[in-house]
């Protein structure tokens, strides 16, 4: 695997404008079905683990199973829709989970691509720089400011050394 070029990705415009519209459209689909919690709602009310999952789905087949039983003041309809909803919301939140985590590996990668290139550039630019090119050492300047070294007296200065700048994560 290239250092330099570890993804090659061919993303046309009209793919991203079909995507972007894809989302577009699921956006008006759920427009209305979704809601925003502050930090302290989901503070307070919280997640539901894998056992009170388990719990959830036991007290549904009771209610399924025996649900003339419950009392007249019990809302089965609010409790089904309520019941269906979350099951419907938990598999689009999965599919979500796994484009999500897709889309954001590949950025990596392209992340890590665009950097290693651009300090190809760089190293190039200080070539050029050197053999007085005219109009190179504005760039190079430019591009340097984002290469900090420490001196022996603790201050910072610029450095044009073959160092990576402090912008991985």
């Amino acid at each position: 695997m290239s250092r330099r070029n570890v993804i090659s990705i061919d993303l046309l415009a009209s793919d991203l404008q079909q995507i972007m519209s894809a989302f577009e459209s699921i956006e008006q689909l759920l427009q209305g079905k979704l809601t925003n919690i502050s930090p302290e709602d989901r503070q307070r009310y919280g997640s539901v683990n894998e056992q009170a999952k388990l719990f959830v789905f036991k007290a549904h087949d009771f209610y399924r199973a025996k649900g003339q039983l419950l009392p007249s003041y019990f809302d089965a309809v609010e409790y089904e829709k309520d019941f269906e909803g979350r099951k419907a919301f938990e598999q689009m939140e999965s599919r979500i989970s796994e484009l999500y985590e897709k889309v954001r590996d590949t950025r990596t990668l392209l992340d890590y691509d665009t950097l290693q290139y651009s300090y190809s550039l760089y190293r190039h630019l200080k070539n050029m720089s050197q053999e007085d090119i005219p109009g190179i050492d504005f760039w190079l300047e430019e591009m340097s400011q984002f290469f900090k070294r420490s001196t022996n007296n603790g201050l910072e200065e610029q450095s044009n050394d073959e160092a990576e700048p402090p912008i991985v994560e």
